[in-house]
């Protein structure tokens, strides 16, 4: 299944509110990983505020690009979206 983008990220907020993303991000799965590559590929510019959202995502625990109450709203909707797939 071929997923299509319609909207190009360029700042790292877009990627971290996209559930899609959050997924792919957190579980690791080959066709997400196959996804975001050919993004990333399509789209360079975007780069940047990719890799600093994956960071973000991957070391929520001691991230200080965010504050306290931005860490726990974005700890929060990985929560509820890592609960959406599971059910």
């Amino acid at each position: 299944m071929k997923h299509v983008k319609r909207t190009i990220y360029t700042k790292v907020e877009q990627f971290l509110r996209d559930d899609e993303f959050i997924r792919y991000v957190m579980d690791c799965e080959p066709d997400k990983e196959s996804y975001w590559a050919s993004y990333l590929t399509a789209v360079p510019e975007i780069r940047t505020a990719y890799l600093k959202a994956y960071d973000i995502l991957m070391h929520l625990d001691d991230c200080d690009l965010l504050t306290p109450e931005e860490t726990a709203t974005l700890k929060q909707r990985v929560m509820h979206t890592l609960r959406t797939i599971a059910n």
